[in-house]
């Protein structure tokens, strides 16, 4: 018992700790930004936190006497109504106005589990030492990590209450909050409890009095964090001639907390080579405060599947506690539902839409012997998902017998060899006996029918791992999406057609000027690679594991026309050291000069085409077309490299300040058009800083949409790979044959693109809307 004791006051840590470089690169972002912020999260040092302990004795700061309280009051009628042995605290910290539902819980002669986490792995041994000496017979189990961390563990200690007290949710942007609640759906079981501390607006003279106490706590804690930049991080930054600045913000809801500069100042990070003049009055914001209204928050958690319990607040009503539980498995099944359903009909409509330009020859001919006849890849659409909604609707038999007979007997009367990619390879599918459209647009329809039917019905058992999570109707919509760029492939061939879908775009113009040269210094370290998704995720992408990468320099953006322009000019087409021995030969035998849809005008200046069209060349948007051979060659004649896949993963996935992966680059937002150039809205690359909103943690730009990006990587598989649910999809590719590709196109779908998402292709294929960034090391 002694032992195991021991180990459970033992802190496990989630991930590798790199918060010093961590802390820079937030530094350097939020000083970057306009308006300038520091993030809140490294207010808690150990002189922050021993601050804000002072903070919370003033005689204005209300929230935490107030929460006190009410778990003092409460907390018999809290642990009433909740069913689980286990309490999990999201910022433990001390635990001290935990102890109050401790006791009521250790009040049962039941065994108690206590998980607190938080980022200080020293505050929580301090924690579970003391807890265990006061509650002899509880069992503690401390993780050290962020938040964000800690999501995914949540399910091996459910059932559970999860404990956000504190107010803390007020720190999070709408946005922020959002992502929050989303993470929290994904990590809790149905039936477990959400207790959540939230602070109520009121009137603005008690607010503002809270954050702005007469001791000067409030101010000694905003200052602390430039104090303890200038400890950890080698600024020098005169505390003399900053102040602490807290207001209430009426139209947000919200105290926003600032430091005020009084005089001019250079803020300096030496290791990192970085400086950031701040002029006299300027305020860079430390942290926000949101208020809150009870049936507001309730709405918002309602939003993400999360049932009102009770509501416990003071007399006051200055502060509430919110008991909230996770909504049963059925309705996030009907969520999940309408989504598949959405996605589907979504990639429909846009195939019908694409498609809509064509008619007889342009559909059955085979352009080109590396694509497909556009008819063969519809009729592959519709008999790849006849074979797998076959498949699952035989994991379900019961839900819809009637399905499921018409699904098989669809599947047995399709003549689906002849859309088989493995045994017709694409060199030989414009002689194969093909249906016209019309008999093509019947298939697509009767395997939708079927489709919708086994969605409409289907429990999304888990024994059965093509419809857990509705995984295969997720398959199959990608699929669809996936072979319509690689139609849009083909019509770029046309020679003669002047392609005019009914929605077109005109690509975005840049946001800011990026120049040849600016890059991103990516700090070693660790970072999970990879996901463990599988309801949407491919099975190339899995599992997620740690890499651990030295440092190197990647590209803000990818490589421009202007760039690439410079190398054709200079003579890289003919200098033989700049290209590897396979490239020489490839270059030998296609006697390539240019990207493959250059051309020369009659004054020599350079020109694209582009779906019939012939335009100028755009030299500030990304060069397109080109093969691995020629972006390797290209990026030697810069000095450079091309970055390989985990490489790229990082710099586009990492959030080194939540020590997590994000699933784009931006966060866990669904791609929009503010965010990347997808959905085949533009049918062009955009310009370079088109897209400053969806840059990544470290400022990469552009990383997903506009081109397809080499990587110098062979496509491989990840350590402890599975193939799922057939080996043709990845398995039989990997090697050294075929080189991976990452972060999607302006062809690609929204649905068909994340940050772990791996393409491959031959190097020497140009054919795909495809071109490059370099790194270095």
């Amino acid at each position: 018992m002694r032992s195991e004791a021991r180990s459970a006051e033992q802190p496990r840590t989630l991930q590798p700790d790199l918060a010093r470089e961590g802390f820079a690169r937030s530094v350097i972002r939020g000083l970057s930004d306009r308006p300038r912020w520091l993030s809140c999260r490294y207010l808690y040092d150990r002189e922050g936190s021993e601050i804000f302990e002072r903070i919370t004795e003033t005689p204005e700061y209300y929230p935490t006497r107030t929460e006190d309280g009410i778990l003092r009051r409460e907390a018999a009628r809290i642990h009433s109504l909740c069913g689980a042995d286990t309490l999990v605290e999201l910022g433990a910290g001390s635990a001290t106005k935990t102890r109050h539902l401790l006791r009521a819980w250790s009040a049962r002669d039941r065994t108690v589990r206590y998980v607190p986490i938080d980022i200080s792995r020293a505050m929580l041994a301090e924690t579970s030492r003391t807890l265990r000496r006061e509650f002899p017979a509880l069992s503690v189990h401390p993780l050290a990590g962020s938040y964000e961390q800690a999501l995914p563990s949540l399910c091996e200690f459910s059932p559970l209450t999860l404990l956000f007290l504190g107010s803390s949710v007020g720190n999070l942007n709408a946005t922020e909050l959002d992502e929050f609640f989303t993470a929290l759906a994904g990590s809790l079981a149905a039936g477990d409890e959400l207790l959540l501390g939230i602070d109520l607006v009121k009137d603005t003279r008690t607010l503002e009095a809270a954050y702005n106490d007469a001791a000067g706590w409030s101010s000694a804690f905003t200052l602390n964090l430039l104090a303890r930049m200038n400890r950890e991080l080698g600024t020098d930054i005169d505390m003399d001639r900053v102040e602490h600045v807290a207001s209430w913000n009426q139209e947000k809801s919200r105290i926003d907390i600032f430091a005020r500069f009084l005089a001019p100042a250079t803020v300096e990070l030496p290791e990192w080579g970085r400086e950031f003049r701040i002029e006299a009055g300027e305020r860079v914001m430390v942290e926000i405060s949101r208020k809150f209204r009870a049936p507001e928050m309730i709405q918002v958690a309602a939003a993400h599947g999360f049932d009102h319990v009770e509501t416990f607040a003071d007399d006051s009503n200055l502060f509430a506690l919110l008991l909230l539980r996770r909504r049963a498995a059925g309705d996030a099944r009907e969520a999940n539902r309408r989504r598949l359903q959405r996605e589907l009909e979504e990639q429909r409509l846009h195939t019908l839409d694409r498609i809509a330009p064509l008619h007889g020859e342009q559909l059955a001919r085979q352009h080109c012997p590396i694509l497909s006849p556009v008819i063969w890849d519809l009729g592959h659409i519709a008999s790849y998902e006849t074979e797998w909604i076959a498949r699952a609707a035989c994991a379900e038999p019961a839900v819809d017998p009637a399905a499921t007979e018409q699904a098989a007997q669809a599947a047995a009367a399709s003549d689906s060899s002849l859309y088989d990619p493995i045994r017709h390879p694409r060199s030989v599918r414009g002689s194969l006996p093909l249906a016209d459209i019309d008999a093509c647009a019947k298939m697509l329809a009767a395997t939708r029918d079927i489709s919708r039917r086994l969605l409409d019905r289907t429990q999304f058992p888990d024994h059965a791992e093509l419809l857990r999570a509705g995984y295969v109707f997720s398959m199959v919509a990608q699929h669809e999406a996936q072979h319509r760029e690689t139609i849009l492939q083909s019509v770029q061939l046309l020679p003669s057609l002047r392609y005019e879908p009914a929605l077109r775009e005109e690509p975005r113009s840049p946001d800011h000027s990026v120049e040849r040269g600016d890059e991103i210094f990516i700090p070693a370290g660790p970072f999970t690679m990879g996901t463990d998704d599988r309801s949407v995720a491919y099975d190339n992408e899995r599992p997620a594991h740690l890499v651990d990468l030295p440092s190197y320099w990647i590209d803000t953006t990818p490589v421009t026309n202007a760039v690439y322009q410079r190398f054709v000019d200079d003579g890289g087409y003919r200098r033989r050291e700049l290209w590897t021995a396979a490239g020489w030969r490839w270059l030998g035998e296609t006697r390539a000069e240019h990207p493959a849809q250059w051309m020369r005008a009659a004054d020599g200046s350079w020109q694209e085409r582009a779906f019939g069209r012939v335009a100028a060349l755009e030299a500030a948007r990304p060069v397109v077309h080109v093969c691995w051979h020629e972006a390797t060659a290209c990026a030697a004649w810069l000095g450079r490299r091309l970055p390989n896949e985990a490489e790229w993963e990082k710099a586009a996935a990492w959030d080194l300040e939540r020590g997590v992966p994000r699933r784009y680059p931006w966060g866990g937002a669904a791609p929009s058009a503010e965010l990347a150039n997808l959905e085949q809205r533009t049918f062009a690359p955009a310009a370079a800083g088109a897209y400053p909103a969806g840059a990544s943690y470290f400022g990469c730009e552009q990383m997903l949409g506009d081109v397809w990006e080499w990587t110098s990587s062979d496509f491989l598989p990840y350590p402890g790979f599975e193939a799922f649910p057939y080996r043709e999809y990845s398995q039989v590719h990997f090697g050294d044959r075929h080189k991976v590709l990452r972060g999607g196109s302006w062809a690609t779908a929204a649905i068909a693109i994340r940050n772990t998402f791996r393409n491959w292709d031959l190097p020497q294929r140009r054919q795909i809307f495809a071109g490059f960034r370099c790194a270095r090391d």
